[in-house]
């Protein structure tokens, strides 16, 4: 009896089984008849069954920020570096075809508070934007940053220099168009370490405009009491150190300077005269300022110093940022500085290597010129295998083994839309470096620079 139950259930099942079966394959026979003209494109998605939702990889088309995404050309960074001359000649081959190369709206990083967490998941996704090394994390660096336009170009800065222990100051031109601004205060508003400059100024070339949106950021920085160095950069530079490369360097300056300082080369004319904006009327009869010598001679300098040629860019130390702020003699010459020609160039300098000033991390040794790393410029003493502007080598594909050697710590300049794939190499290799802690290359390069030795 038990048996004969079992054989009618089992029956009854298979029965049930095999309905099933024709059913499904009946609506499978007719949905593939009905389609059978494009069957052949129809992709079906696969579906992976996971034990935790969070290992699973978002559909790209969920991304809110796609579109922010720069493109990326078809090169072996990796072979460039190393001097491959048929990847040089694959990479310059696609530089000859672009035409318009392909950018970024200025309007596209418009982002809403809501939008942040979004923005900072796809664009700063990489770990050492969200916890850096227990080394890194005790010597938090300090960055101004200067720019006119190119949002996509400060973008692509600040994801390489961002570490969550720094903090970052952007100077916005006043003469920047309101998209611009909107976009700079939009990306700036989803961090708590990115500030924007409290007061703007209008920069105009050589003149001290271009001194005092770097002194805005300094006094909005220096309110912030846990960094060590402070770096001072435009939008149109890179990095060639990683965040942990820069702190094991500064690390070993032990809270000296790296300013250049020129006692010799320093042209004496920019500071001996008094400069002045004057408007003056171009091609198109509109009235563009520019900065003209007059016959009028100036004072001596305040603090019985001497005026030393310089860099407008440096490493800085926190004590010197406080120095520049707080002496009378550094507040003197500043407003003494106000109608020379180029005062970026000459300030920093001064205060540094007059050593009865006695400048935290002040600069002792009297050669000339300098030893210093904190910029590399080619201002046509080398080969430029870019284009050159204003006497400065804008930095090409050519130039990739030449940078990949350099101590410097910054290299100046870079334009995403005349050379986007130099920009995009040196991008790449910070990126992948940033993710390992190696030791520094060539220490014994920066223990032995003169402001450390004894003189």
């Amino acid at each position: 009896m038990q048996f004969t139950i079992n054989r009618r259930l089992l029956r009854n099942n298979c029965l049930f089984f095999l309905s099933v079966f024709f059913i499904l394959e009946f609506i499978h026979l007719s949905f593939f008849k009905r389609h059978d003209s494009f069957s052949k494109e129809i992709k079906l998605p696969s579906i992976n069954i996971l034990s935790n939702n969070k290992y699973q990889k978002a559909s790209p088309n969920t991304k809110l920020f796609q579109h922010l995404q720069p493109f990326y050309y078809p090169i072996s960074c990796q072979n460039l570096y190393e001097s491959d001359s048929d990847e040089l000649k694959h990479a310059l081959a696609l530089l000859a075809d672009i035409k318009n190369p392909s950018s970024i709206a200025d309007q596209s990083y418009n982002i809403t508070k809501e939008q942040c967490q979004n923005y900072r998941s796809e664009r700063f996704n990489e770990q050492f934007h969200h916890e850096d090394t227990p080394i890194n994390r005790k010597f938090p660096l300090a960055f101004s940053i200067l720019m006119y336009e190119n949002v996509e170009q400060f973008e692509r800065l600040l994801r390489i220099l961002y570490r969550p222990q720094n903090v970052y100051c952007v100077h916005v031109d006043k003469d920047a168009t309101s998209h611009v601004l909107q976009a700079v205060r939009s990306i700036a508003q989803c961090f708590d370490n990115v500030i924007l400059a409290s007061k703007q100024e209008k920069v105009l070339y050589a003149t001290f405009s271009r001194l005092q949106a770097d002194i805005n950021c300094m006094e909005d920085l220096i309110k912030y009491p846990s960094w060590k160095y402070l770096l001072n950069a435009a939008n149109s530079e890179l990095p060639l150190k990683t965040n942990s490369e820069l702190v094991k360097i500064l690390t070993i300056y032990r809270g000296y300077n790296d300013i250049e300082g020129r006692w010799k080369s320093r042209n004496v004319h920019r500071t001996e005269y008094s400069w002045q904006v004057i408007d003056t009327a171009s091609g198109n009869q509109e009235q563009v300022p520019q900065i003209r010598k007059t016959d009028e001679k100036k004072k001596p300098p305040p603090g019985n110093v001497e005026i030393v040629k310089g860099s407008a860019y440096g490493a800085f130390s926190r004590a010197f940022i406080e120095f520049v702020h707080t002496s009378s003699i550094a507040k003197e010459l500043l407003d003494w500085s106000r109608d020379t020609y180029s005062p970026d160039e000459h300030y920093w300098a001064t205060l540094n290597y007059n050593t009865h000033l006695h400048p935290p991390g002040g600069y002792k040794a009297k050669s000339d010129p300098t030893n210093w790393t904190a910029r590399f410029v080619n201002w046509g003493e080398r080969n430029c295998y870019g284009r050159i502007i204003r006497g400065i080598c804008v930095f090409g594909t050519v130039d990739l083994p030449t940078l990949f050697n350099r101590h410097e710590l910054f290299a100046n300049k870079f334009h995403i839309n005349a050379d986007p794939i130099a920009y995009q190499c040196l991008e790449e290799l910070l990126v992948n470096k940033s993710k390992l802690d190696l030791p520094l290359n060539d220490a014994t390069f920066y223990r032995q620079m003169p402001f450390l030795l004894p003189t």
